[in-house]
């Protein structure tokens, strides 16, 4: 059975969002309230500028709830990361939202949480090999590399704009790029993304010529933008004088798309089709200056909205809605999950998708 737990104050702060809302300030405030539910929120890092969204999101949800929010960052290292949720325990936290960086480096820490019956949301990376997730917040991961192979294939031109076969036959030559290997979901976009290029491969309409395909020699270490761009400055001299032309990337997040950009524009090369994930800004503007040819939309407003009332509904004593209860095996148990649908973002549909939704302004790019 999941662990709950009781809100302190459940009924006050029911009645008395708004009111509680106005006093309930930053991480750590004077002002909140000392009988509100202290929710710890470990993310990995501000590095890359979505997990600064997330982070901000779910301050401010948890903010407008009248908790109180320790929010903290662990700069991608891992040895902080585990010192931050030791100290959210050690402080008095009622419940933890975790952005794992390493998806099995907190089981220990984890379980000390457990014991003292502090419920768990791994948020959108799967913490893996604890049994003391509670529950995960995240989006359809495998329809995220599912979106960016397709995307690759459509600026190819081997599927049409309405996702159909074309008479396309190649070959066109690609290369592959995966996310950390520490990371659970690298390994499930890489999953979904091989699903439908591999088909592809086997029948010549796509090659690699380097021959790396497997997911351990495409992984990047840390979705470092620099490591990726390292390896793509050791793919492109086999295309030099031998009449190949580098036709598209499969990229699994923006940073490392834009490096992959920056590397092939910096040695002369006509730009592949390249795809992405995020819709980092910078990714964004590079969509529309013709660049970078996709991205993937994943809203974190909602991503937050979803862990926020998951915390809400553990510490109220009830279950939090989940949509799937299959998919997420980390090794220790199937953990319960929302998962949220992602958007693929083009040159032909960022406006509708990002501005007139207001996650970006037009004055932004």
């Amino acid at each position: 059975m999941t662990r709950t737990r009781l809100r302190r104050g459940a009924a006050a702060l029911v009645l008395g969002l708004a009111a509680t809302a106005a006093v309930a300030g930053c991480s750590g405030s004077a002002a909140a309230s000392t009988d509100a539910p202290v929710v710890g929120v470990a993310m990995p890092t501000t590095t890359s500028a979505r997990w600064i969204a997330d982070g901000e999101n779910l301050q401010r949800q948890l903010d407008a709830l009248g908790y109180t929010v320790e929010l903290e960052y662990a700069e991608d290292d891992v040895p902080t990361q585990v010192e931050q949720p030791q100290a959210m325990i050690d402080n008095g936290a009622d419940a933890l939202i975790v952005g794992a960086i390493d998806g099995t480096a907190l089981k220990d820490v984890l379980a000390q949480a457990a014991d003292k019956d502090i419920p768990i949301v791994s948020y959108d990376r799967l913490i893996r090999e604890s049994p003391d997730v509670d529950y995960y917040a995240s989006f359809d991961n495998w329809r995220v590399g599912v979106l960016q192979a397709n995307s690759l294939l459509q600026g190819l031109g081997v599927l049409d704009a309405a996702g159909e076969r074309t008479a396309a036959t190649g070959p066109f030559a690609i290369e592959l790029f995966a996310g950390s290997s520490d990371d659970n979901n690298a390994t499930v976009f890489y999953n979904g993304a091989m699903s439908v290029l591999t088909p592809l491969i086997d029948s010549g309409v796509l090659v690699v010529p380097s021959g790396q395909t497997d997911f351990a020699t495409i992984a990047t270490q840390g979705w470092s933008g620099d490591v990726a761009a390292e390896r793509m400055a050791t793919l492109l001299p086999a295309y030099q004088g031998t009449g190949l032309h580098l036709d598209g990337v499969l990229s699994p997040y923006d940073g490392i798309s834009r490096s992959i950009i920056e590397t092939v524009s910096a040695l002369g090369g006509t730009l592949p089709v390249v795809s992405g994930q995020d819709a980092e800004l910078d990714s964004v503007k590079s969509i529309v200056a013709g660049e970078q040819y996709s991205t993937v939309y994943k809203d974190t407003r909602q991503l937050a909205e979803v862990a926020v009332s998951m915390v809400r509904a553990l510490l109220d004593g009830t279950e939090p809605e989940v949509n799937d209860t299959t998919t997420y095996d980390n090794g220790q148990k199937v953990v319960p999950s929302y998962l949220l649908a992602p958007q693929l973002v083009t040159v032909e549909n960022y406006q509708a998708v990002l501005i007139d939704s207001g996650y970006y302004e037009a004055a932004d790019l």
